[in-house]
């Protein structure tokens, strides 16, 4: 056995058995990695896994490895380690085999108990983008009458029943289960045994109670956790009663899942693509290649009509890339706030005007900064006060249009309902190279 395949074995049990905290990501990297050297040493060892550290350590693996994994895991073990994790996590993981292999994930799910089928099965109503999907439907309730002795019982049956379930909040309901508040068990233990949840709600003077929707768009619950610095909210239906919660953990989850796609978009991937087989990575990167052979071609053809002029003037064509390169750079900064504070819902259409003059001002003053410091280079480089001027003005007026394209094309896509992180860098690419370089060589052909 290599030294690095046993290191990798070592850490996996002593995580395992509570020798040191159990780091579900960390162990499924540890087991991708002992694949690679020993397939039968990955599949003993994933076998050896608990119900609970199995079922969360399969979310974390890398795709050909969890469906290496799917091979060889009996379906009735699948079922046990989904019933054995939070409900939110049991439905990634019925989602997750079923992309893989539907079959499987119908006899997995036909195995779970009754009662955690039915929440996997409305879990799975909802999509990515929506609060529904990190909601966890296990959480600890109780009525205005309850006692502080009632709510230990509660506990101790709830802590019984759900092991591996965080409790954080009790949330206070009425006798149809409509949300009224919620209390940290913090507070309870101020009180006698015999005090009420109405008495200690009156005394505490509780506000009134922060929730969402199932069905809200994910940058709202982000938004919600930001500004209140929460650590959990209540999920309710139309008709407020509460349905389920979603915890800090699980906005952890949301923020990687935002940050990933928007990182992945605006460099024209998929994940999923990326996690798969080798012939779908590439073919999807090709996609994204064709499409800026295309955008180049006609950046090419905007030159092409200008030839005379650079042959005139060979300084132009040496100064070309500068324009490109600075009018993307500023395009890219415009394009990836106006992005991020889209997916955290902090700018909407409305306020474009606003969006707008903030973005202008930065890109003026940074303009005027730049045109000054290369239109000095440029005179130091080829002596021809005409030319720095022309750089410079170019360059001041490609910044203004880079600015401009990076915050309007992400706010006219969101608009039309086109993710703006899957297409704007296409068209702020294509906006800025071909005016960039329109705007330069026809100051130049005119003024040389």
């Amino acid at each position: 056995m290599k030294a690095k395949v046993k290191k990798h074995i070592e850490k996996i049990y002593q995580q395992s058995d509570n020798t040191l905290p159990f780091n579900p990501s960390n162990v499924a990297k540890r087991l991708a990695k002992i694949r690679e050297d020993d397939i039968g040493l990955f599949f003993s060892n994933l076998s050896k896994l608990k119900n609970q550290h199995l079922g969360e350590v399969l979310l974390e693996l890398p795709l050909e490895s969890f469906i290496c994994a799917l091979r060889r895991i009996p379906p009735h073990k699948l079922a046990s380690a989904a019933e054995s994790i939070e409900s939110d996590e049991a439905t990634d993981l019925i989602q997750y085999i079923s992309n893989n292999n539907q079959a499987l994930s119908q006899k997995v799910l036909s195995l779970i108990e009754p009662e955690d089928r039915s929440e996997i099965v409305e879990l799975s109503k909802y999509n990515d983008e929506q609060a529904g999907a990190y909601m966890e439907r296990e959480f600890l309730a109780a009525k205005m009458d309850d006692t502080v002795a009632t709510i230990q019982k509660l506990v101790r049956k709830f802590r019984k029943e759900e092991p591996a379930t965080p409790i954080i909040k009790l949330f206070v309901i009425d006798s149809v289960g409509k949300l009224l508040g919620s209390v940290h068990f913090s507070d309870l233990i101020l009180f006698d045994k015999n005090t009420s949840i109405k008495e200690i709600m009156n005394t505490l003077q509780h506000r009134p109670p922060l929730s969402i929707r199932p069905h809200s768009p994910v940058n709202e619950v982000v938004r919600l956790f930001e500004e209140y610095d929460l650590n959990i909210i209540a999920v309710v239906n139309k008709s407020g009663k509460i349905i389920g919660r979603i915890v800090y953990d699980d906005i952890y989850d949301m923020i990687r899942h935002i940050e990933t796609d928007q990182a992945y978009a605006l460099a024209g991937v998929r994940e999923e693509a990326e996690e798969s087989g080798l012939l779908d990575a590439s073919k999807q990167r090709l996609i994204w290649l064709l499409v800026n052979l295309g955008t180049v071609l006609i950046a090419s053809f905007i030159i092409s009509q200008f030839d005379e002029i650079i042959t005139s003037y060979v300084a132009l064509a040496a100064l070309l890339p500068l324009i490109a390169a600075l009018g993307g750079n500023a395009g890219m900064q415009a394009l990836t706030v106006t992005i991020r504070k889209l997916a955290l819902g902090e700018i909407e259409y409305a306020n474009t005007i606003t969006t707008l003059k903030k973005e202008m001002l930065i890109v003026l003053l940074n303009g005027i900064a730049i045109a000054t410091v290369t239109s000095i280079i440029v005179y130091l480089w080829f002596g021809d006060p005409r030319l720095s001027l022309i750089v410079a003005m170019a360059l001041l007026s490609t910044l203004i249009i880079a600015g401009a394209s990076g915050t309007l094309i992400p706010l006219g896509l969101n608009k039309l309902g086109i993710d703006p992180a899957v297409s704007s860098s296409i068209f702020l690419t294509t906006t800025t190279d071909i005016l960039g370089f329109f705007i330069f060589l026809f100051m130049a052909d005119m003024f040389l």
